[in-house]
């Protein structure tokens, strides 16, 4: 699973990632990085953490994780959201990034990806962001 994050890369992630912020109240990161000795899950928990991402004002926040050289996908997310998804569709997602990888096109499996996730946070978090845009959409890595 190669992947390269450069700056076209980088911004095709941020823009999947501000149109499936669309049409709901929670919160969606993408986190990449090389290796991870250990779990993908464990870690993306305390990615989520380090990121402060369970401080949204419904605990609506969702991180996608990645690591390409382990060849590691995971979601995690919030207590707003989590158990209302269900961790088939988390799995789904899942699914879909490592997919794309198998398929040689990382890019298109990370954005459909995140394209399950937004649309899995409309039908658990339906409704208006009054909160305004809590965290950043951007792509960050370790």
């Amino acid at each position: 699973m190669t992947f390269e994050l450069n700056e076209d890369t980088r911004h095709s992630l941020v823009a999947a990632i501000a149109a499936a912020e669309v049409g709901h109240r929670a919160e969606l990161r993408v986190h990449i990085e090389a290796i991870c000795d250990g779990d993908a899950q464990l870690r993306a928990r305390q990615i989520f953490g380090d990121l402060k991402m369970h401080e949204t004002a419904e605990d609506t926040g969702v991180l996608l994780y990645l690591s390409p050289e382990s060849k590691k996908v995971a979601v995690f997310a919030g207590k707003g959201v989590h158990q209302a998804a269900g961790e088939a569709l988390w799995q789904e997602a899942v699914s879909r990034v490592a997919q794309g990888f198998r398929d040689g096109d990382g890019l298109a499996g990370l954005e459909a990806g995140i394209g399950i996730i937004g649309d899995a946070m409309r039908r658990c978090a339906p409704g208006e962001d009054t909160a305004g845009d809590e965290l950043p959409n951007e792509v960050t890595t370790s």
